[in-house]
């Protein structure tokens, strides 16, 4: 019997998850428009939000500078009428918009820790193509979407697969040369854009 219910409550689960995917797909030309490129170094930003009262992570984001500048943001809630999310990856994330991606989520109760990597530029685009490969994800599952994609690098074999941001945070943390960057806001969350 209690067989049974564990299957029915898995098949249950993974319907209502499947419903949860972004399946918005972008034509190639389109999202080529949203292309931005910085002068900063090639880089890889593991970008998670934490619970002030447990120091947990709650959600975890890749952002990417390489040949452009991309935000890997699997099963995230972030929009804006100044990007396109294609799946789960987002182009025309200019640096103000990386900012406001930060601001949007920093609010009373929760904190954005920022782990940023100095990377070569061929690794950036490397995983920049393997987050696109990832594409969207169901709700719940953004850190092991971005462990999947991070797995695939010799670079970050220490971090493993998990599906705990806080986890991930800590392990990535751990990385030589990691730079860590704190957002911190008051407010309650009026995240509209």
């Amino acid at each position: 019997m209690f067989k049974r219910i564990l299957i029915a409550f898995s098949l249950a689960a993974s319907l209502f998850l499947s419903g949860c995917v972004n399946n918005s797909v972008f034509p190639a030309e389109e999202i080529a428009s949203m292309r931005v490129v910085t002068d900063e170094a090639p880089y890889i930003s593991l970008i998670t939000m934490v619970n002030d009262k447990s120091g947990g992570g709650e959600h975890s984001a890749l952002l990417i500078n390489g040949s452009q500048q991309v935000l890997y943001d699997p099963a995230g809630s972030f929009r804006s009428s100044r990007v396109i999310r294609s799946e789960d990856m987002i182009y025309g994330m200019t640096p103000e918009l990386v900012d406001y991606y930060n601001s949007y989520h920093a609010r009373f109760g929760y904190y954005v820790k920022i782990q940023k990597l100095e990377i070569t530029r061929e690794q950036a685009d490397a995983l920049i193509v393997r987050a696109q490969a990832e594409g969207a994800v169901p709700k719940l599952t953004c850190a092991i979407a971005t462990t999947n994609i991070l797995s695939d690098f010799a670079k970050f074999d220490s971090i493993g697969r998990t599906f705990l941001p806080g986890r991930q945070m800590r392990k990535f943390g751990a990385l030589a040369g990691v730079e860590t960057t704190i957002v911190r806001e008051d407010d309650i969350g009026q995240n509209y854009n």
